[in-house]
């Protein structure tokens, strides 16, 4: 037999077996896209360019100010879509996006959910002045070391700076603690990676954490709220 017609009837057979395997692929690939996983924050290994200017939050800025006297009556998880918070940026910036929304809106990542802040708050409070706000007054600026271990799942070395200054000092005696509580609750949750709001966003939190099955979630227009006691178990959010 001679080898040239060896070749053709070798290639008759390898042909389709290669574009069956393709096709397997293809289906795969379509497969997992449709498949809801868990959230799209970056791995702590994901590295950063260096941060930019400078991150600290000015007490004198707060239009909010300080609340000394309320109490710490229990805790609330408050998670971004990012995708709203990004849409949000570019229209009003452009592409001279701010300090603050560049790590999380400009460099080419895509992320879902992430830690807007964890947020001691009292049972007594009515308004957000009500809760307890500035505890230490204003803090120095943490360590950058310490804020690019924690950018995976808050992408703004701004937000993680002013939410220990506002929140986690009246809980927290170092930003290392609060950073890592707030990381450590973020992670036991399995989020969306596609746009849910209201009921349909609550359902599918609940079918996907036992531990949010039979709790009362709260939700602001692109915002998820997560309570906690002070033994950090699930807890009804108090209703507005």
């Amino acid at each position: 037999m001679q080898p040239k017609f060896l070749l053709l009837k070798s290639l008759f057979y390898i042909i389709p077996l290669a574009l069956t395997v393709s096709g397997c692929f293809d289906k795969t690939a379509e497969k997992l896209q449709e498949t809801p996983q868990k959230s799209t924050a970056l791995s702590t290994q994901e590295s950063f360019p260096p941060i930019k200017n400078n991150y600290d939050f000015a007490m004198k800025d707060d239009k909010i100010g300080q609340n000394l006297k309320a109490n710490v009556d229990y805790y609330m998880l408050a998670l971004s879509w990012s995708p709203s918070f990004c849409r949000t940026q570019y229209e009003k910036y452009g592409n001279n996006l701010p300090d603050s929304a560049e790590y999380q809106c400009g460099i080419k990542k895509k992320y879902g959910w992430v830690i807007h802040g964890l947020w001691p708050q009292s049972a007594t409070a009515r308004t957000v002045a009500g809760h307890p706000r500035l505890c230490k007054g204003d803090l120095p600026q943490v360590e950058e070391n310490v804020v690019r271990q924690y950018m995976a799942e808050s992408p703004s070395p701004n937000l993680l700076q002013a939410e220990w200054e506002k929140h986690g000092a009246c809980a927290f005696d170092r930003a290392e603690q609060y950073f890592a509580k707030q990381q450590a609750l973020y992670r036991t949750l399995t989020l969306p990676t596609v746009e849910m709001k209201g009921k349909e966003l609550f359902s599918w939190l609940r079918k996907n954490n036992p531990q949010l099955r039979h709790a009362y979630l709260g939700a602001s227009r692109d915002e998820l709220y997560i309570c906690y006691d002070l033994n950090w178990q699930v807890i009804n959010c108090p209703k507005q």
